[in-house]
C-alpha cells in the first residue's frame, strides 16, 4: 500500500524531500530520530543519536513525567555538534505513550536529555537502557521485550521433543543450529497426573518436519512430529463431549491446566482489546494446545474473530466451522454463524480485503521551534613593561543570530507495512556581516519497512548509524530478512558535508545483520567503499555486536572498523553498562579510534597541502602535481590516533541519594586545522598526551521539592603540562508547568610554567510548558575567567545566551 494519507501533506513533504538533495545544505546534530517499535519490538521506544554514546545513567524528577537521562559521546562523526536546541517528539502509538525528547546546548564530556512523558507521571513499568547498536537509548515498557507474534499461521506441524512429568526438563538445550525456530511447552496427562511436553516449531509440511526430526533424534530419541491442528480438533471435541481423542486426558480438569489456562486466557483477552491481534491469536493457540478446559469453547470462537479482525478472513472462516463442527448449538454457536454470514473471502488471486475494523495509524508528528542565540566577549589585559603596566581591553560580539528548526514526520501504518516521510530544516538568520545566513537541510527521506514481505528500504537525505557508514548522506539503503534472524543489507549514496568539499565522491556497501544470534545476543559484519575523484577514498571492512545479559540494560556493544586499504585500524571501541537489581550502575569505555577517520580526501588537511598555492580544493588537483601514494600518504599524516578509556559506578544509599565516581584516560595525536561551517578557521593542535580525570559525583533527588534533583561533582584533571579541578553543580527543578535548571562552576588549572588560570561559570535554565503543545525556553550563562602568567594577566568576561519556543505539531 503506498503512503496514502492527506495528500496535500504528501505531496510537500515529497517536495521536501526532492528539494533536499543539495550537499550544500548539509550539517549534523547529535540527537537522531525517535523510533517507535524499532525491530517489532511492541513495548519499545528508541532514541537513535548521530553519534556513538556510553549510556551512564537515567534520573527520575521526583514524582513527575520527566526522566534525566545522562550519556557520553565517545565518538561522534566528523561534524556532529551540539550548538543549538534539539527536539524530537513521537505521537502515542497503540500503547505506547507519547515521548518528547529535548537536547539543549552543552558543553563538556557528559550530556543531559530530558524526556518528557505523554502522562501525568513516570509508568511503573518503564525502563531506561542502553541501546544495543551503541548509537540508542531504549526506552522499554514492561520486564521484557516483547516482539509481535504471529502463532499458528498457516503452519500447523511441530516437534514434541519431550514428555517429562517434571518441569525441570524443560530447560533442556537445544542445539545451536535449530535456534531459529520457536520452543514452546503444552500439557497432556498420564494416569491424572500432568505431562509436560517441550515443543519445537512450526513447520507446514509434515515433510519439512521430518526433515528436523532426522536431525535430533540423536539428542532427543523420542521426538515426534505432531499435528497440531489435529491436537486442537481432538482437544475440542473432548470439551464438547462429542468424541474421545487419541491422547490421554483425565477424566476430571487438572487443576494446574485450568489455573494455566486461565492465566493464558486472561493475557489472549487483554491483546484482543488492545488490538494485538498477532499476539491474542498465539495466546488462544496456547490455550487450543491444552487439554480441555473450561476456556476451551471461548478460546476457539474468539480466535476466530482475532484472525478476522488481523484481516485473515479465509483463516477466520476454518476457525468457525470448527467452532460448529464441535459446539453447534448455544448463544455462541449463535454469534459464530453471524460472525460467519459477514464474512466475505475473496477468490485466490483476488485483492486483498480491506479488515471491517483494521488498525491503521495515520500520524504527522514533529515540532517548529525558533531561538535567538546571542553572546558578546569582552577580555582584559594588563602587560608589565619596564617603565609602566599597559591595560587593554578588547570586546567582541561573538553570536548573534535567529535559528529556527522545522522537524516533519508523516507515518503510515497498517498490517502490511510500516511508512515514513521524514523532513527536518535547519535555517539560520545572523545579525553579523562575520557570518552569512545559512539554510541546512538535515534529513529528507521516505523510509518502507514491510511488516509481511520482509523487505525494508529508505531513500533520500539521511544520516547513517550502522553499517561502516560515517555521517550523512543523500542516498538508498534496502534490506531483506531471508530468514528469522538474518538480513542483508545494501547502501549507496553520496556523502553530504559543509563546507562541502569539492571532491566528487561516492560510496556502496553490503552488510549482514543477524537480529538475535541468541535471545540477547545481535550482530552485524559490512564491507563499504567509497571513492573519490576516480581514486579510492576509503574501503572498510567491520563487525558490530550488541548482548544484553538483562531487562534491567546490563549490555555490552563491540565495533570494529578496519580499513583494508590503508591496513589500519579505523575504530576498535568496546562500552558497556551493568545494572543490578537494586539500582547499582557500572559502565565502561575502551576505545582506539583515528580522528578523523582515515579517508584519502583528508589530504587537503595536510600541511603541506594547504601550503601550496593556489592551495588544492579537491582531490582532483592533487592528481594533477602529485601522485595517488603521496596523497594516501598525506591523508594518513593528518588522522591521529585517539585513544579513551573510562570506567564509572553510581550506587544508591537510599531513597534520596545516589554516590559514585569514574576515571577517564585519553590520549588524542595532533589534529590538523579545520574550517567550520560557520567559517571560524581553528589552527591545528599538537598532541595531548595523557590526560587523567578523576570525579566523585553525588546525586540528591527530593531535597529541596519533591520534584527536584540535584548533581554534585567534584573532578581532578591531570595532564602531563598542567593539572586541573572542577567543582559543579546542577539542579533540575519541576514547579507545575515550569522547569528551573540552576548550576554553577568552578574550575582551576595550573600550567607549566608559572600560569594560572581560574574560571567561574554560573547559568540558569528556564522552560514553561504552556497548555497544549506550545513550551517557552531561555537560558544565560555567564563565563568569568582570570589568567595570570609573568608579566601578564587576562580577565575575560562572556555573555551567551538564547531565547524562543518550540511548537510540538
Amino acid at each position: 500500500m503506498y503512503f496514502a494519507f492527506n495528500n496535500r501533506l504528501a505531496a510537500a513533504l515529497i517536495g521536501c524531500c526532492i528539494l533536499a538533495i543539495n550537499p550544500l545544505n548539509a550539517e549534523a546534530e547529535v540527537l537522531g530520530e525517535m523510533q517507535v517499535q524499532p525491530d517489532n519490538y511492541e513495548n519499545l521506544i528508541r532514541v537513535q543519536f548521530n553519534a556513538r554514546i556510553q549510556f551512564l545513567r537515567a534520573v527520575p524528577v521526583g514524582k513527575s513525567n520527566t526522566v534525566l537521562v545522562y550519556f557520553r559521546i565517545v565518538q561522534s562523526d566528523d561534524q556532529v555538534e551540539n550548538k543549538s536546541v534539539e527536539s524530537r517528539k513521537t505521537k502515542p502509538f497503540e500503547r505506547l505513550p507519547g515521548i518528547t525528547a529535548t537536547l539543549s546546548p552543552q558543553v563538556g564530556k557528559v550530556n543531559k536529555l530530558s524526556l518528557q512523558i505523554g502522562t501525568d507521571k513516570i509508568p511503573a513499568n518503564m525502563k531506561v537502557r542502553a541501546g544495543t547498536n551503541g548509537r540508542s537509548i531504549d526506552i522499554m515498557f514492561g520486564d521484557k521485550l516483547i516482539k509481535h507474534q504471529t502463532g499458528l499461521v498457516g503452519k500447523r506441524y511441530a516437534l514434541t521433543l519431550l514428555k517429562t512429568e517434571s518441569k525441570s526438563e524443560l530447560g533442556r538445550v537445544i542445539p545451536r543450529e535449530f535456534q531459529d525456530y520457536e520452543v514452546f511447552t503444552s500439557q497432556q496427562t498420564r494416569d491424572g497426573r500432568p505431562l509436560y511436553e517441550l515443543n519445537l516449531g512450526y513447520f507446514a509440511t509434515p515433510e519439512q518436519a521430518e526433515q528436523v526430526r532426522a536431525k535430533l533424534v540423536a539428542q532427543f530419541p523420542e521426538v515426534d512430529v505432531i499435528d497440531l491442528l489435529k491436537r486442537r480438533e481432538e482437544t475440542l471435541k473432548a470439551a464438547s463431549g462429542r468424541a474421545e481423542p487419541t491422547f490421554g486426558l483425565p477424566e476430571a480438569p487438572l487443576p494446574e491446566v485450568e489455573d494455566h489456562s486461565a492465566s493464558l486466557m486472561a493475557k489472549a483477552q487483554e491483546a484482543l482489546k488492545a488490538a494485538n491481534y498477532e499476539l491474542a491469536i498465539t495466546g488462544f493457540n496456547q490455550v487450543l494446545l491444552l487439554p480441555p478446559n473450561k476456556n476451551s469453547q471461548e478460546a476457539q470462537e474468539l480466535i476466530g474473530l482475532a484472525r478476522e479482525r488481523n484481516g485473515e478472513l479465509a483463516k477466520a472462516k476454518a476457525e468457525y466451522e470448527i467452532y460448529l463442527k464441535q459446539f453447534p448449538d448455544g448463544a455462541g454457536a449463535d454469534r459464530v454463524r453471524q460472525q460467519l454470514a459477514q464474512l466475505a473471502v475473496p477468490a485466490p488471486g483476488a485483492p486483498k480485503a480491506k479488515r471491517r475494523d483494521e488498525t491503521v495509524i495515520k500520524t504527522v508528528s514533529g515540532s517548529f521551534s525558533q531561538f535567538y542565540y546571542g553572546g558578546s566577549t569582552q577580555t582584559q589585559t594588563a602587560f608589565d613593561t619596564p617603565t609602566t603596566p599597559v591595560t587593554s581591553t578588547l570586546s567582541t560580539t561573538d553570536q548573534s543570530e535567529l535559528r529556527s528548526n522545522l522537524d516533519l514526520t508523516g507515518r503510515y501504518r497498517n498490517a502490511d507495512a510500516d511508512q515514513k516521510l521524514v523532513f527536518r530544516d535547519d535555517n539560520v538568520i545572523s545579525f553579523l556581516d562575520t557570518r552569512p545566513n545559512r539554510n541546512r537541510v538535515l534529513a529528507a527521506y521516505y523510509s518502507y519497512k514491510g511488516l509481511e514481505n520482509g523487505f525494508s528500504s529508505s531513500i533520500g537525505r539521511q544520516t547513517g548509524t550502522s553499517g561502516g557508514v560515517l555521517g550523512r548522506f543523500d542516498g538508498a539503503q534496502v534490506g531483506y530478512s531471508f530468514a528469522p534472524k538474518w538480513r542483508i543489507n545494501a547502501v549507496a549514496g553520496l556523502p553530504v558535508e559543509f563546507p562541502a568539499l569539492e571532491t566528487d565522491r561516492n560510496f556502496w556497501g553490503m552488510s549482514l545483520d543477524a537480529d538475535e544470534l541468541t535471545e540477547r545476543l545481535h550482530g552485524k559484519t559490512y564491507f563499504i567503499n567509497q571513492t573519490g575523484d576516480g581514486i579510492l577514498d576509503r574501503r572498510a571492512v567491520g563487525m558490530e555486536l550488541g548482548y544484553y545479559f538483562d531487562a534491567r540494560g546490563t549490555a555490552i556493544n563491540a565495533l570494529i572498523d578496519y580499513d583494508v586499504s590503508y591496513d589500519a585500524l579505523n575504530i576498535g571501541a568496546l562500552t558497556g553498562s551493568w545494572q543490578t537489581e537494586g539500582g547499582s550502575s557500572l559502565s565502561f569505555t575502551f576505545e582506539q579510534r583515528r580522528a578523523p577517520s582515515l579517508a584519502t580526501s583528508n589530504a587537503l588537511y595536510n600541511s603541506a597541502v594547504t601550503a601550496m598555492s593556489p592551495v588544492p580544493t579537491s582531490i582532483k588537483q592533487l592528481l594533477a602535481t602529485s601522485s595517488e601514494e603521496q596523497i594516501r600518504q598525506w591523508a594518513e599524516d593528518v588522522s591521529a590516533i585517539t585513544e579513551q578509556y573510562a570506567v564509572g559506578f553510581l550506587t544508591p544509599l537510599n531513597e534520596n541519594w545516589q554516590v559514585g565516581g569514574d576515571v577517564n584516560l585519553t590520549n588524542t595525536g595532533a589534529l590538523p586545522g579545520q574550517t567550520l561551517d560557520d567559517g571560524t578557521v581553528l589552527p591545528p593542535t599538537p598532541a595531548t598526551g595523557n590526560i587523567y580525570t578523576y570525579s566523585l559525583r553525588a546525586i540528591g533527588s527530593g531535597l529541596l521539592r519533591d520534584n527536584d534533583v540535584n548533581v554534585f561533582t567534584l573532578s581532578l584533571n591531570q595532564g602531563d603540562t598542567y593539572h586541573g579541578e572542577l567543582f559543579a553543580f546542577n539542579n533540575t527543578t519541576r514547579i507545575g508547568a515550569w522547569t528551573l535548571e540552576p548550576s554553577l562552576k568552578y574550575y582551576q588549572q595550573q600550567t607549566d610554567p608559572a600560569t594560572d588560570l581560574s574560571r567561574w561559570t554560573p547559568e540558569f535554565h528556564l522552560i514553561y510548558q504552556l497548555k497544549g503543545s506550545l513550551s517557552l525556553e531561555a537560558d544565560y550563562t555567564y563565563e568569568h575567567s582570570k589568567t595570570t602568567s609573568p608579566g601578564s594577566s587576562d580577565v575575560s568576561q562572556q555573555h551567551f545566551f538564547y531565547a524562543g519556543y518550540r511548537w510540538d505539531i
